[in-house]
């Protein structure tokens, strides 16, 4: 499919199916994350994620979002998103709902027993009690995959508006060559 076949009205319009191959293929090493889904409706983001903290306890993590604030240009490349109500943690029959915030320890020997997965995740993965932002210029391959797809734009390309469809995220891009 080329690009052209995105384009809705002059807007960009990523479904939901991409975004879960790129999520997919972002943690297919990683140990932690074993599985991960995202579905757009009604203007919300619903998050669904299988986490492994060994090979015995899995764990199932819910999250409801929308979507804030935003840049995307030559020097920021982030979204934030606001959680829409506490997260829901599936474990072994017990549902918990709570608030998540996720602050790492400032000391590089307290860290030495964190997985090695997890301390990258959060190199690009805010995790705040209202909300998450994402770094996408920290997210690895996600530049050298915008640099193949869309070549020198990228350093000129910018985003104006970023929208929730029904199962889509509609990006009206816009080229800035000052």
């Amino acid at each position: 499919m080329s690009i052209l076949d995105y384009l809705i009205h002059g807007n960009l319009a990523i479904r939901q199916e991409i975004i879960n191959k790129f999520l997919k293929n972002l943690i297919q090493e990683n140990r932690l994350v074993q599985d991960i889904e995202l579905k757009i409706s009604r203007g919300l983001i619903n998050l669904e994620a299988t986490l492994c903290s060994s090979e015995a306890s899995t764990y199932k993590v819910n999250l409801v979002m929308s979507l804030s604030n935003f840049a995307f240009n030559r020097n920021s490349r982030f979204v934030e998103l606001p959680l829409q109500g506490p997260v829901l943690i599936s474990y072994q029959g017990l549902n918990i709902k709570a608030r998540l915030e996720v602050v790492m320890d400032p000391d590089p020997v307290a860290r030495a027993e964190t997985p090695e997965n997890l301390l990258r995740l959060m190199e690009y993965l805010m995790i705040e009690e209202d909300k998450i932002t994402i770094d996408f210029n920290q997210i690895p391959g996600f530049n050298q995959l915008l640099q193949k797809k869309l070549g020198f734009l990228l350093n000129n390309l910018e985003i104006s508006r970023l929208e929730l469809g029904e199962g889509m995220l509609i990006v009206q891009p816009s080229i800035k060559f000052f």
